[in-house]
């Protein structure tokens, strides 16, 4: 494809647990001087039945969230299809036991980087995560176009027996990834970065999902499969993506997988997240990459907060929820806003058709490429992001003379996010 040629590294970056209107609900819903197109946020006026099932009742009307820590709330399989309630998108506030937190949303001055990284590179508001249910399945969905039936439906925990946990690692391990299809092609090259892989025996018997290392964590599904102990070297830490980056070994493709204190999981201050992902993006915005690099950022799932827009459903388990997408390259127009339908197969196909890997399954090979937001004859210079607590909406870079953020991004992980880096 024209241009397409000119991304030579793709970085995938992975947050936790957002709806699009939870983040983007107010973001451009007229054009202004900072709006060249208008997206698709909440409308005016919604209210959210109390009870959907009941035919009467009240309603709860969505509202500007102003705190940064808010409480974790359900997302699971059952809770997602209640809230679906078949396309009707009114089942949130009684899924979420009558909590008014599902209908929180931010805008530009609670969300500052976010919003600044809209304005300045691209958004996509009509782009999906891939099936309705939690975390698990959905980073499945990244990696296969695929996920384990156990996963759909069951999490893991101390309590989870044998039989359970062999069932999923059987289904893992019989689930084709795009591992199968970097392996037939050992000139592209790649890395998770989330932790390091140790040995198979180890993390099938770590039975804590939430413990760096176990076959079961819920944010590194490829940990489940026996195949990927024999690419150990293709799963790094995350200090090693600014390493790599720095000294010049970024990846055709990488996925960065943040640690949970810092991913936007409740209940962690967003600006924590915001602050790791000004320092990836600034990272390749300060290195010789910033010229061949996408760096695609999304949210896993909904995290059971409220989004108005039904979404389609092209087989019987997705798509899921909307999630913000935010795409950065220099080829990317300011302001940009896809209206494409997209979701996580869309950046898996991209990565199979850039460097030639061939498709898992009738979702990523059937995918939509996120080719809108790329404008092959642009090229933009890079555009740095402050912490959360100074960056400011609209956008005004630093002056030449500011003491500019992050300027040795490895290191400021090093201090910043050692005590985060051992669990997820």
């Amino acid at each position: 494809m024209s241009g397409l040629g000119q991304i030579q590294h793709i970085v995938f970056v992975l947050m936790e647990n957002h709806a699009y209107d939870n983040y983007f609900g107010e973001y451009c819903l007229a054009t202004s001087s900072v709006c060249p197109e208008v997206a698709n946020g909440l409308p005016a006026g919604g209210c959210i039945p109390e009870n959907p099932f009941s035919g009467t009742g009240s309603c709860a009307r969505p509202f500007n969230e102003t705190s940064l820590v808010v409480p974790d709330i359900f997302h699971t399989w059952s809770a997602s299809h209640i809230d679906y309630d078949s396309g009707r998108m009114d089942g949130f506030y009684y899924a979420e036991n009558n909590s008014t937190e599902t209908l929180g949303h931010y805008n530009g001055s609670t969300l500052p980087v976010y919003w600044d990284l809209a304005q300045e590179y691209g958004l996509g508001d009509n782009f999906f995560s891939s099936t309705l249910s939690y975390s698990l399945p959905n980073h499945w969905y990244i990696v296969a176009a695929n996920t384990p039936t156990y996963a759909l439906y069951y999490g893991f925990n101390s309590s989870s027996t044998n039989q359970s946990r062999h069932l999923y690692l059987n289904e893992a391990n019989s689930t084709n990834t795009i591992e199968e299809e970097l392996a037939g092609k050992p000139s592209v090259t790649w890395s998770y970065y989330d932790w390091p892989l140790l040995s198979y025996d180890r993390a099938i018997n770590t039975v804590d999902w939430t413990v760096q290392g176990s076959a079961y964590a819920y944010w590194n599904p490829l940990a489940a499969r026996s195949p990927s102990y024999s690419m150990v070297a293709h799963f790094a830490s995350r200090p090693q993506f600014f390493s790599d980056v720095a000294n010049g070994s970024l990846p055709d493709i990488s996925w960065f997988v943040p640690p949970g204190g810092s991913s936007d999981h409740p209940p962690a201050n967003l600006s924590q997240g915001e602050d790791m992902v000004a320092t990836i993006v600034n990272s390749i915005e300060r290195s010789s990459y910033w010229n061949s690099t996408a760096i695609l950022l999304t949210w896993d799932d909904f995290g059971g907060f409220y989004d108005h827009v039904a979404p389609p459903q092209v087989d019987p388990f997705g798509l899921s929820f909307r999630v913000p997408l935010i795409v950065i390259s220099p080829w990317t127009p300011a302001g940009y806003v896809g209206h494409h339908l997209e979701s996580f197969e869309s950046i898996l196909r991209l990565m199979e058709v850039r460097f030639g890997l061939g498709c898992l399954t009738a979702r990523d090979c059937g995918a939509t490429l996120p080719l809108d937001f790329f404008n092959f004859s642009l090229h933009r210079e890079p555009q740095f992001f402050t912490s959360p607590n100074s960056a400011r909406y609209p956008y005004v870079p630093p002056s030449a003379n500011a003491t500019l953020f992050l300027e040795n991004p490895a290191q400021y992980f090093a201090d910043n996010y050692t005590s985060l880096a051992d669990t997820d």
